[in-house]
Order: C-alpha cells, then structure tokens, then sequence
C-alpha cells in the first residue's frame, strides 16, 4: 500500500510506492494529508495497472482527472495523441510545405514505422521508446534497405519526435541515437552508366514509336538532362518559343530553372505546336502528366521497355540492398547530358546551371549574357549522326 512522506523544505506531502520492484517518491502537490495519500494510493493503482498487462490510456486519463478535480484545478480535459494520431497529423503539416520530390521519403518513413509497430500505433506518444527506435532502425536493415534509406527514415522520424518534443508531448527524443553511422562506403550512391550517341538516337526512335510524348518526354532528357517526372510535367506556358528558352521545375528541390533551348529539342517542339495548334492541352505530354515514376506501371518501367524496344541493355543490376536498381535507366540521360557538356570543354560553372544543379539564388540572377553563353554552350551538344 502507498504511503506519505513529508520532506524537509517542501509545503506538500510526498507519495510512495513500489512500481517494478522499485521504491518510487512523487510529490502529490498536495498539502492535505487525505488529499496526498488518496493521489499516491491511485498512482500505485496505475502502476500495478501497467506492470500487469491491464492499463489502458482511458483509466490513466480517468485517475489523473479525479486527482485535479479534488485538487480543484481548472482543466479542459487530459488531451492526448496516440502515435498513429501524431504522426499522421504531423505528415499532412510537412507533405504541406516540402518539394514533391521529398514527400515520398516521408510517407514510405511514416507509414513504415506505423505497419512495423503494430499495435503500439495506437497506445499513447510516449510508449515509443528508445529500444523501440533501434529495434526498427535493426528491422529496415535486416530487411536490406539501403543504408542511405535507413538513413532518410531515421531522419524524418527523428523529426517528428523532435516536433512532439518541442510541443510538450514527450519529454525526450526515441530516435534522437538510434541512426546509426554508416560504414566508409555503405552509403554510396547507386552508380548510373551512360548512354552513347548511337544508343541515344535508338532510344529516340524507339520512343517515337512508343508515342509522340514519350519522344517528346525523351527528347527533353536528352537535352535539358531533367528528371523524368520533371520532363513529364513540362506545361505549354512553361516554354517560350520565340526566345527559345524552358522554364523548369524541379520536383526534387522545388526550385524553377530557365535553359535555353536545344536547336534540336526546339524544331521537336515547333512541330507539335504547330500540329496542335488552338488545342493544344495543358502538358506537353498530356499522357504522361499524370502518371506517377514508381510501380508496375509508372513511367520508370514504361521507359525500360523502350529501352528493350530500342536493343538498349539496361546494364548491370545491384542486388545488394532491398531496392533492385539497374545501371542503366532514365536517369543516365541525366548523367549523359552533363557528360557530354564536360566532353565538349563546357565550364563546371555553365553545366552545373544548365542541368539545374545550383541553388535556386543563382539562377534568379541571370542576365541576357548568361543566358546567351549557356545557349552557345548548348549548342556543342550533339547526338546525331
């Protein structure tokens, strides 16, 4: 049974009881010794609640009430977020102010978590503990995600902790250790092979065969070295023919880029203008818009089976981690457009602005100079016969 203490220097009284065979003291705030002994005899209801299996968050709720109530402490009720509550809510928040191209990670660490705990989703924030963060962090790795990948998951999760932290939900951080630090080298990014010329006017002719989007969609690969989503979502309004420049967004970062035009790239867009005409749709590739990368059916695999149409091989593919890449993909359009701008003695300065690779800032400050240097740069590039 729980007893009271009174302590040297201290106006109230002092609970004690045993919980998980140790001696606990608790100041019951209280300075009525009826008032001090009915709140320790209640904490130590909770407590064999909690050590037998049988303690649920609606009884702790219940006893913490009572005790403000005889307290006479004003309260609005015991307001608290189980762990499915607080992360879903926190993820709508942060899917509401990131670039597209991060929310994926968010979701996939998010909902991960929540399908690995289970049950525990439901009980209150902080049943999530530390051993609980490494357990989890152990279970992504034995299931062989990319050390990078655990690395993200961690990342975010930590993040929102740390929010439920700074809100006063919990008082310390479950993943604020549990990332661990990768080895020299586990973290390498996924190595993407390039295309030669002859291959790169094979996958032109394939994609046209495929559809005039997906040769447009490649087309702009080819020349831009945009991101397949980022080329996909490419909007009429976004290009100015006359000044022969593109207006690019990043999905990845979120930031809008302007390229000149590739000679080649621009009789391509003349011509479906022209075709188009009053009627032309709100996407340069209205059927592609849409569609999402990943999947069976997203634009990644669409555009592996160009690759096979055209006699391209994909390359080697890494099986090491949980996520199947191959060498080869969309992406080397990317790694062979920069590859082609330093072959042709392009400037490590103009290239990393044409393929988008510097901050937004410096892009905002363009001049007519610039945009006429990187016009004449892009002009070395040439992948036909």
């Amino acid at each position: 049974m729980a007893s009271i203490h009174r302590r040297p220097r201290s106006p109230f009284w002092h609970g004690a009881f045993r919980q998980g065979g140790k001696l606990v003291f608790r100041s019951t705030g209280a300075t009525d010794k009826a008032v001090a002994r009915r709140i320790a005899d209640e904490w130590e209801q909770v407590a064999r609640q909690a050590e037998g299996g049988t303690h649920i968050e609606s009884q702790t709720r219940e006893v913490i009430v009572g005790i403000l109530k005889r307290a006479n402490v004003g309260y609005d009720g015991i307001k608290t977020s189980s762990v499915r509550q607080f992360l879903t809510d926190w993820l709508a928040s942060k899917l509401a102010s990131i670039a597209k191209g991060s929310s994926w990670s968010y979701r996939k660490a998010v909902e991960g978590f929540l399908t690995w705990a289970d049950k525990k989703a439901e009980l209150p924030l902080g049943a999530i503990q530390p051993q609980d963060a490494r357990a989890y962090v152990a279970n992504l790795q034995s299931e062989n995600y990319a050390g990078k990948t655990v690395s993200i998951y961690g990342k975010v999760l930590r993040s929102a902790f740390k929010q439920a932290v700074t809100d006063g939900l919990i008082t310390t951080n479950p993943f604020g250790s549990a990332i661990p630090k990768a080895s020299k080298g586990a973290n390498k990014a996924h190595q993407r092979g390039l295309f030669t010329a002859a291959e790169v006017r094979l996958l032109l002719d394939a994609a046209q065969k495929a559809s005039t989007d997906w040769r447009t969609a490649v087309m702009v690969g080819v020349y831009t070295g945009a991101r397949l989503r980022d080329c996909c979502r490419i909007k009429w309004e976004d290009l100015d023919l006359t000044q022969e420049t593109l207006s690019l967004h990043q999905l990845k970062t979120g930031t809008r880029i302007q390229v000149p035009i590739h000679q080649e790239l621009l009789h391509h867009l003349e011509t479906i203008a022209s075709s188009a005409g009053d009627h032309a749709a709100e996407f340069l590739t209205p059927t592609l818009a849409r569609t999402e990368s990943g999947g069976a059916h997203g634009l990644s695999m669409k555009f592996a089976r160009i690759m096979r149409d055209a006699g391209v091989s994909a390359g080697k593919t890494s099986t090491g981690t949980r996520r199947k890449q191959n060498e080869r993909g969309f992406h080397s359009l990317r790694h062979t457009f920069i590859s082609a701008l330093a072959a042709a003695d392009i400037p490590a300065e103009l290239r990393m602005k044409l393929s988008g690779h510097a901050d937004l800032k410096s892009h905002s400050g363009y001049t007519h100079t610039e945009t006429q240097q990187l016009a004449n740069a892009l002009k070395r590039v040439q992948f036909n016969a």
